[in-house]
């Protein structure tokens, strides 16, 4: 019989894969021009505003599958969806600011979840990883805009 996968190693293998467009627009951003760079940054951006509505929805199920969902928690875990909803009603360089600080504040609201006992120390592991490449691919890409 097949050994079965945790749920945590597909959530690290999910997790990897996911991150795919985002060393894909890195590549592309210094392979070309910096206008390549300006296109990997309008396409790479909706799907980190998809990414931060999804970890949101991620938190609101870890709660409510722990019997733990507080009123306080379950508001902060929207939040940065909000905020990354607006970020593409702006124009650059505020869209990529307000949503890798979407991002930042959703990692911190799992921060907070481990503390309060719905969010898993393995899975908070997984997010500060995942934060992290996404915020220096994001910010890797933006400077080659700047830099022309």
């Amino acid at each position: 019989m097949a050994k079965k996968r945790s749920a945590l190693s597909a959530a690290v293998a999910l997790g990897l894969l996911a991150l795919l467009p985002f060393a894909f627009g890195v590549y592309y951003a210094h392979a070309g021009s910096s206008l390549d760079a300006r296109t990997a940054l309008r396409w790479l951006l909706p799907y980190l505003a998809t990414i931060v509505a999804f970890i949101g929805g991620v938190q609101w199920g870890r709660m409510l599958s722990r019997g733990q969902a507080a009123g306080r928690d379950m508001t902060l875990a929207v939040l940065p969806a909000i905020v990354a909803w607006g970020a593409l009603l702006t124009a650059a360089p505020w869209r990529g600011l307000l949503l890798v600080a979407a991002l930042v504040a959703a990692w911190l609201i799992d921060e907070h979840g481990a503390r309060q006992g719905w969010q898993t120390r393995g899975f908070l592991q997984l997010r500060r990883l995942l934060t992290l490449v996404v915020t220096a691919c994001v910010a890797t890409i933006a400077w080659r805009v700047m830099r022309g």
